[in-house]
């Protein structure tokens, strides 16, 4: 089923056109920028989620809390991303960017082969701005508040997915505020040994449509991240911890008696057990640039 998007939105274009100094403008204002907000996250394409999150940001320094369906905590510190554990802050093993960040590091590097226009309209019944960032595989819609050009609303489309990130609170706040938060974290300069979170994201940089949830099994916890794969084929993975008392092997011949290719992986502490609609070397080859040892 797709996820209905825009009963959240009401846009009126009026054509006019800013040109550059607007865009340097924005630039500089949006590093200026303090505030807290509220967000809805969807993600539209073969696999469809929503994800709801608080996010604080000072600059193009924010901390992330993803509320549901599966939560998580992340910051972008001076460029490095961090994975949130309770009080601590550690490096995460792949970088970790949302839209509206990569919408400003697109849009402060612009190149020839990328198209930039921007206009007036209504957004939510307020006057507003959009701008549109169109390059070789994307094109990237933001709407900014007129009047303190806060981003309130982002979409991305490339190829057959989509991402749009729709803001239900935005307020401003003091970088007191945000560096008495920063400075209630420990943060670490170098990676600590893998946590299943962080392993999940080792796989989910390497999917396109991830989506992940957990469920508690016989007492057992088990986190199942899907996604696609090249050539355009699903694959899923449960993830859960060697000392839990299951073994993999059952849950590879359920996969196998469905008609499915299916393998595990010891991972440190963790296996991971996959499963594909597609070629069984298919899924070595992309498992192996994930794991060191696969079985």
């Amino acid at each position: 089923m797709r996820v209905l998007v825009y009963p959240f939105i009401f846009l009126i274009f009026v054509s006019y056109t800013f040109g550059s100094s607007f865009i340097n403008t924005f630039i500089t204002s949006y590093a200026s920028q303090i505030i807290q907000g509220q967000r809805i996250v969807i993600e539209e394409g073969q696999n469809s989620r929503v994800r709801y999150e608080n996010v604080l940001r000072d600059g193009r320094n924010e901390i992330v809390n993803v509320i549901a369906p599966m939560p998580f905590e992340w910051a972008m510190i001076n460029g490095d991303t961090y994975i949130i554990e309770g009080n601590e802050m550690r490096p995460s093993p792949v970088p970790i960017s949302d839209i509206e960040q990569k919408f400003m590091e697109l849009l402060s590097s612009a190149t020839t082969t990328t198209i930039i226009s921007t206009q007036n309209v209504i957004y939510q019944g307020e006057p507003s701005i959009q701008v549109n960032l169109i390059t070789p595989t994307s094109t990237y819609i933001a709407i900014l508040s007129k009047g303190n050009l806060i981003i309130r609303f982002m979409k991305v489309q490339r190829d057959k997915n989509s991402i749009s990130m729709i803001y239900t609170q935005v307020i401003p706040v003091s970088s007191e505020y945000f560096q008495s938060v920063l400075k209630s974290f420990k943060i670490h300069s170098e990676a600590t040994p893998d946590t299943i979170e962080s392993v999940v994201w080792k796989i989910i940089s390497n999917l396109t449509n991830a989506n992940i949830m957990s469920l508690k099994l016989n007492g057992v916890d088990f986190t199942i991240v899907s996604g696609i794969i090249p050539p355009q084929n699903n694959v899923v993975c449960y993830l859960f911890q060697v000392n839990s008392r299951v073994s993999p092997d059952p849950l590879v011949s359920q996969f196998k008696s469905q008609g499915y290719n299916s393998m595990a992986v010891k991972y440190k502490d963790l296996y991971v057990v996959m499963a594909t609609n597609g070629n069984i070397d298919t899924l070595k080859a992309w498992a192996s640039k994930l794991f060191s040892s696969v079985k």
